[in-house]
C-alpha cells in the first residue's frame, strides 16, 4: 500500500468522528467572518472592551485638571447664553490671574459679538446719532476678548462639519510633522472647518479640533488625535494642549503601511489605532474637577487653585452642551476631551495594536481545532470540563491583558468560537450515540419479529405484520422540514400489505409501499420477506433504485419460484418506492406493477406520477426498471396507497374506485399527513357502511415543508 493511500485512509479515520466535518465548516466560516470585519463582531468586541471598563473600573487620580463650566448656576446668575463677549473676557482674565498651564477653549467664537457697540447701532435703529457715532467709535467686545486671550496660553476649539467648503484653509498654529507614510488615507476627514474670528485666533497659541464621534452602535470609546479639515492635517483641542502646556515645538504623526502608529509629543509617545483614534480609559471625576464660571467671576473661588494646571472652558448646561453616550453613561464634549488628556497625563491610555486581530485570528483558530480535535467526546464529563477550562483561560488573558498592560484583547470572538465549535461536536456526538442505541433496538426488533414470524400461527403472522411497519407518529419529531404519517388496517384474513421509510442520512427520506398478491401467513412472510430485501438494498444502493429494484426483484423472484417448487403459489409483489431530497425537494422513485400516488397542492387538481414503470418484482426476470424525477415545491403532499383502497365495496358491491378518491382529494384540505390519511379512511367508512373489508387498506402520506424549515438531527 502507498503512503498515499496511507494518509488517505487515515485522514478518512480522522474525518469520520461525528461532526468534525460540520464543526471544521463553521470554524472557517467564522475565520472568514472575522477577515471580512462584519460590522456586527465589531461592535460585540466593542461592548467586551465596554464590560472590561465596567468590572474594573478605574479610580480617580488627583491630576492637574481642572473644568470651568458655564453650568445652570452660571446662567442663572448672569444671564442667559450667549454671554456678551466681555463678560467671557473678563472670565478668562479671572481664570488668567491664577496662571494656568494652558486654557482650551471648548467654544467657538465664529460671530462677532452682537453686544459689540458697533453692532447695537443696527440692532437699535432708534438711537441719536451722536450716540451712535460714538458707539461705532468703540473698541468691539472681540477684542476685549481677544486682550484676555493674549494673558493665557489659550488654545482654541475648532468644530468640524461635512458641508462643503470652497478654497482651503491657512495651515493651524501648531507646527505638525510627519513621519512615516502618508497618514491622510487613513485620518477622518471634514470638507470644512467652523473656526473662532480671526483676532481671536491671533491671539491664541493654538487650535484643535473639537471631535469625539460615537461608534456604530452610538457609544464614544475612541478619539481621534488627528483628523483631516478644510484639506488640513489637524491635531485633537486635546493634543494641542499638552503641547502647549509643556512648551513643545511640535506634535509628529507617526504612520505605517498600516495605518496611524500614534502621536509623538517631545519623547512623549501616544498610541492610536490605524485611524489615529485613542482609547480613554474612562472614570468617574471627582467634584473638585469642576469650578463653575459664576464662583470665578464673583471672587468665591480663588483663581490660585488653578495655578500650574490644565484648564477646559466649556458649556455644560443642560440644554446646551453637546452630551456624549460613553461606558460610563453620558457625559459634556468637554468632559470627555479632560477625560482623554486625563488619560494620558495618567498613564492610563487603553492600547490596541494592530497585530492583535491576528492575535485574535489564531487563538480563535488554535481554540477550535483543539475542541475539535482534542476533547474526548466519548467522555462527555471530561470534554465539558475542558471546554470551560479552555474558555476561562481566554477570558482570563484579556482581562489580564486589561489590567496589568491596559492592552485591549477581545475575548469575545474566540471564546464564541470555541463555544460554536463544542456545540457542533457535542450534538454530533450526542447524535451517533443515539443512532447507535436505536440501531440495537431496530435489530432487536427484527429477531423477535422474526421469531415469533417462524411460529406460523395466523395471529402470530399478523402480529409480525404489524410489527415490521412504522406504528410511531409522529416518526421525526425534531425535523421541520417534512410531514410523514401511515396507516395500515389489516383485513380478516392476514394480508401482504406493506409500508416503510427511513432516513438515509440527514438529508434523504427513502419510503416505500407494496401490496403482496395472495393472502394468509404465506402472504405475511412473503411480505416480511420482501420489506427486508428491500430496506437492506436500499442502504446499500441509496438514489441508485434502478439497481435496488434489480436485486430485490432477482431475490423475490428466486424466493418465489422456490416456494413454487414446493407447491405454494406463485408469489410476486407491486411495489412504489421512492427517495426525496429534503433539501431541494428532488422526488426520484420507480413503479413496479403499483397504483401510481396523488401529488396534492393547495389550489390545484390533484395529479397521479406519471412514468414507465414495469411489472410487480418477482414476475419477470432481470427487467430493466427506468428511474423516474420529479420536482416538488414547498407544501406539496404525497399520498400512495395500496388497491384496498380503490377496490373497497359498499353493500351494494360497488367499488370505490379511484374516481371519488381523485374527487375527494380535489376538496381536501392540505393541512398535515395525518390529516389526510384521516381523511380518505373516514371517506372509506362511510362509503363502505358497514361492508366487509375485503383486503388490507394502506395509505402513506409525504408532505414536505422545505428546506427553510430543516433542523439538526439530536
Amino acid at each position: 500500500m502507498s503512503s498515499l493511500s496511507i494518509i488517505d485512509i487515515k485522514l478518512r479515520k480522522i474525518l469520520s468522528t461525528p461532526g468534525r466535518l460540520l464543526a471544521l465548516a463553521v470554524l472557517a466560516l467564522l475565520v472568514f467572518a472575522r477577515l471580512y470585519n462584519l460590522q456586527v463582531l465589531a461592535t460585540i468586541r466593542l461592548r467586551g472592551f465596554d464590560l472590561e471598563q465596567h468590572l474594573m473600573p478605574r479610580l480617580y487620580e488627583p491630576a492637574p485638571l481642572r473644568i470651568v463650566a458655564i453650568d445652570e448656576k452660571s446662567l442663572e446668575r448672569y444671564g442667559q447664553w450667549p454671554w456678551p463677549r466681555t463678560l467671557m473676557a473678563r472670565l478668562v482674565s479671572q481664570i488668567a490671574a491664577g496662571k494656568p498651564l494652558v486654557l482650551g477653549v471648548d467654544i467657538i467664537f465664529a460671530e462677532p459679538d452682537r453686544f459689540s457697540p458697533a453692532s447695537l447701532v443696527s440692532i437699535l435703529p432708534s438711537i441719536p446719532e451722536s450716540i451712535a457715532r460714538e458707539l461705532a467709535s468703540l473698541p468691539g467686545n472681540d477684542a476685549a476678548l481677544a486682550a484676555a486671550f493674549r494673558q493665557v496660553p489659550t488654545v482654541l476649539g475648532e468644530g468640524m462639519s461635512i458641508q462643503a467648503t470652497s478654497g482651503r484653509y491657512p495651515q493651524s498654529v501648531a507646527r505638525l510633522n510627519r513621519f512615516g507614510t502618508d497618514p491622510t488615507p487613513f485620518l477622518l476627514s471634514y470638507p470644512q472647518r467652523l473656526r473662532s474670528l480671526p483676532d481671536l485666533r491671533t491671539a491664541a497659541l493654538g487650535e484643535g479640533a473639537l471631535l469625539a464621534e460615537p461608534d456604530a452602535d452610538g457609544i464614544l470609546r475612541r478619539m481621534p488625535l488627528f483628523v483631516l479639515a478644510g484639506g488640513n492635517l489637524l491635531p485633537s483641542i486635546s493634543l494641542e494642549m499638552l503641547r502647549v502646556a509643556f512648551k513643545i515645538g511640535s506634535v509628529d504623526i507617526v504612520t505605517a503601511a498600516d495605518g496611524v502608529q500614534g502621536a509623538m509629543l517631545g519623547h512623549w509617545f501616544i498610541p492610536t489605532d490605524r485611524r489615529a483614534r485613542a482609547y480613554p480609559y474612562f472614570t468617574q471625576f471627582a467634584p473638585q474637577v469642576y469650578v463653575s464660571a459664576a464662583d470665578l467671576l464673583d471672587g468665591s473661588y480663588d483663581s490660585v487653585n488653578l495655578r500650574g494646571r490644565i484648564v477646559f472652558l466649556g458649556v455644560t448646561a443642560l440644554g446646551l452642551t453637546d452630551q456624549k453616550q460613553t461606558p460610563f453613561g453620558l457625559m459634556s464634549g468637554t468632559e470627555t476631551q479632560v477625560q482623554l488628556i486625563d488619560s494620558v497625563l495618567t498613564r492610563n491610555l487603553l492600547w490596541r495594536p494592530p497585530i492583535m486581530n491576528l492575535i485574535e485570528l489564531a487563538v480563535a483558530l488554535g481554540a477550535g481545532l483543539f475542541t475539535i480535535f482534542a476533547l474526548p467526546y466519548r467522555r462527555p464529563s471530561i470534554a465539558g470540563a475542558l471546554f470551560v477550562g479552555l474558555v476561562v483561560t481566554i477570558v482570563a488573558c484579556a482581562f489580564a491583558s486589561f489590567l496589568r498592560s491596559r492592552v485591549l484583547f477581545d475575548a469575545t470572538y474566540p471564546s464564541f468560537a470555541t463555544v460554536a465549535t463544542y456545540g457542533v461536536m457535542l450534538a454530533a456526538s450526542l447524535r451517533a450515540t443515539e443512532t447507535a442505541r436505536r440501531r440495537l433496538a431496530s435489530d432487536l426488533a427484527s429477531q423477535r419479529e422474526r421469531q415469533a414470524h417462524l411460529e406460523g400461527e395466523l395471529s402470530a403472522a399478523r402480529a409480525i405484520q404489524m410489527g415490521l411497519l412504522p406504528r410511531r407518529f409522529p416518526a421525526f419529531s425534531q425535523r421541520r422540514d417534512f410531514d410523514i404519517y401511515a396507516s395500515i388496517e389489516p383485513a380478516r384474513m392476514v394480508g401482504g400489505d406493506l409500508y416503510d421509510f427511513a432516513l438515509l442520512d440527514p438529508r434523504r427520506l427513502s419510503f416505500v409501499i407494496a401490496d403482496v398478491s395472495g393472502d394468509g401467513v404465506a402472504a405475511a412472510l412473503f411480505m416480511a420477506m420482501s420489506k427486508e430485501v428491500l430496506r437492506a438494498a436500499t442502504l446499500r444502493h441509496g438514489d441508485a433504485l434502478e439497481r435496488v429494484f434489480a436485486e430485490a426483484n432477482a431475490e423475490i423472484l428466486a424466493v418465489g419460484n422456490q416456494m413454487a417448487e414446493e407447491g405454494a403459489d406463485t408469489m410476486f409483489v407491486t411495489v412504489f418506492a421512492g427517495i426525496l431530497d429534503l433539501t431541494s425537494g428532488k422526488l426520484i422513485y420507480l413503479n413496479a406493477g403499483h397504483d401510481a400516488p396523488f401529488v396534492l397542492k393547495q389550489g390545484t387538481q390533484p395529479r397521479q406520477l406519471a412514468g414507465a414503470g414495469g411489472p410487480p418484482l418477482g414476475a419477470v426476470e432481470n427487467f430493466p426498471y427506468a428511474l423516474e424525477k420529479q420536482q416538488l415545491t414547498p407544501g406539496e403532499l404525497l399520498l400512495l396507497y395500496t388497491d384496498g383502497v380503490t377496490d373497497a365495496q359498499d353493500p351494494t358491491r360497488s367499488f370505490y374506485a379511484v374516481n371519488r378518491l381523485q374527487s375527494l382529494l380535489a376538496s381536501a384540505p392540505i393541512t398535515s399527513a395525518k390529516a389526510m390519511v384521516d381523511l380518505v379512511l373516514d371517506d372509506l367508512r362511510r362509503f363502505a357502511n358497514g361492508a366487509d373489508q375485503a383486503d388490507d387498506i394502506t395509505l402513506l402520506a409525504i408532505r414536505w415543508l422545505g428546506a427553510e424549515g430543516a433542523v439538526l438531527i439530536k
